[in-house]
């Protein structure tokens, strides 16, 4: 299999679901490597500057931090014997990181793969503004699947997804998306839902302007202090005009089939919604292991570890209490969720919406009401459409 085969985004949520077996039991299959600590353009709604540590950091990974990594990538392999593993590269704007260096880094990876033989397929999130032809033969040469975000048409995108002048950004990502697409890339798309506009505008711009059939659109981040506007509107009407309109035409979006996937008790495969353990680790650029890297938006040092690549294990992570604090919350569940009985489909919503200062991750989502909203309506409609297969006894 080849990092092309399956859409980076698809693919972590994947491993990141792949066992709910006590994490003690089992290997890291998955890491979130922070290349670069900036980023190129100021989104209104983004977690990672919401802790004023991003900026005591490195502003791109370390070669010290990188090496050290490499080293621990493969001796974690070796150790647990591992046949496949999962990077993606993240920022900040990973593109920011200096190509020569990438390159380099991506070489070192392959050389661990041909010396353990563990496939470790590689992604990259990125805004696609500083894509260019280097970019794209680095990409191709090393297998990296690629998504992008952006949020819909110009009246949505360019009011959030701004520069550090406050300009729009929705051309430049196009045309970086464009230059990907021409060269043969199938990028992912990723946008976030702000909950005052209509998402039938997003689906006629992402499916019938750009011509994606799979993609995801994610509620904004927000923790229990920040009093977000519902989500409940939204998400209503993205599943109704996806289900009217756009799902005999092969659309898929990822946090809806979760939340079906849910309703009719399957694993969901996400980490916005649906029950099942986070065991995230970034990679942050000084080579420290910290949590899930949305987490940080609970405010200064909310992730920070005493975990380093230089001096532990990649699985000594799980012993920090700052990471394992975060992964028992993703399975111990608040009592309001427990008896809830959307509790399959929704899994208390994502971490860090969570969050208070009050009670830590020891709430149900910030989004609660709107989930039970949200998933009763899509129940309803799903419902009657759904039949039982009964399988008679395989015979002795």
């Amino acid at each position: 299999m080849t990092s092309a085969d399956i859409p980076a985004a698809a693919s972590e949520a994947m491993l990141r679901r792949f066992s709910t077996s006590p994490m003690a039991s089992r290997p890291f299959t998955f890491i979130l490597v922070k290349l670069a600590s900036r980023c190129n353009i100021k989104c209104t709604y983004c977690y990672w500057f919401r802790d004023a540590m991003v900026y005591q950091k490195p502003a791109v990974l370390t070669p010290e931090a990188e090496d050290a990594f490499c080293s621990r990538l493969e001796e974690h392999i070796r150790e647990f014997e591992l046949p496949f593993f999962l990077l993606v590269f993240h920022g900040g704007e990973p593109l920011l990181f200096p190509k020569r260096r990438f390159d380099a880094f991506c070489k070192k990876l392959r050389g661990v793969e041909e010396r353990t033989g563990c496939a470790i397929k590689r992604g990259i999130t990125t805004n696609a503004i500083l894509v260019d032809d280097e970019w794209i033969a680095l990409f191709k040469e090393h297998d990296i699947s690629v998504s992008v975000s952006l949020d819909g048409p110009p009246e949505i995108n360019d009011k959030y997804r701004v520069d550090f002048k406050g300009n729009g950004t929705l051309q430049e990502t196009l045309e970086g998306l464009n230059k990907l697409q021409t060269a043969g890339l199938e990028p992912g798309l990723i946008s976030v839902c702000n909950p005052g506009t209509d998402p039938e505008k997003v689906l006629d711009f992402v499916v019938n302007e750009l011509g994606y059939t799979h993609f995801d659109i994610l509620p904004p981040d927000a923790t229990h202090a920040d009093n977000p506007p519902p989500i409940d509107d939204y998400f209503i009407r993205l599943f109704d005009v996806w289900f009217d309109k756009y799902a005999a035409l092969g659309v898929n979006i990822d946090t809806l089939d979760a939340m079906i996937r849910g309703l009719v008790g399957q694993l969901s495969l996400s980490d916005t919604i649906g029950l099942g353990p986070i065991d995230t680790i970034t990679l942050m650029p000084d080579g420290s292991l910290e949590p899930l890297d949305v987490l940080r938006i609970a405010g200064n040092g909310s992730t920070a570890t005493k975990t380093h690549v230089r001096d532990n294990a990649i699985k000594d992570v799980h012993k920090d209490p700052v990471w394992e604090e975060a992964y028992e919350a993703s399975t111990a569940l608040c009592e309001t969720c427990r008896k809830c009985e959307f509790l399959d489909a929704c899994g208390g919503g994502h971490l860090a919406q969570r969050w208070s200062t009050e009670r830590r991750f020891d709430n149900p989502s910030v989004y609660c009401e709107s989930w039970k909203r949200i998933l009763g309506h899509m129940w309803g409609r799903i419902a009657p459409t759904l039949t039982v297969e009964v399988k008679s006894p395989v015979e002795a």
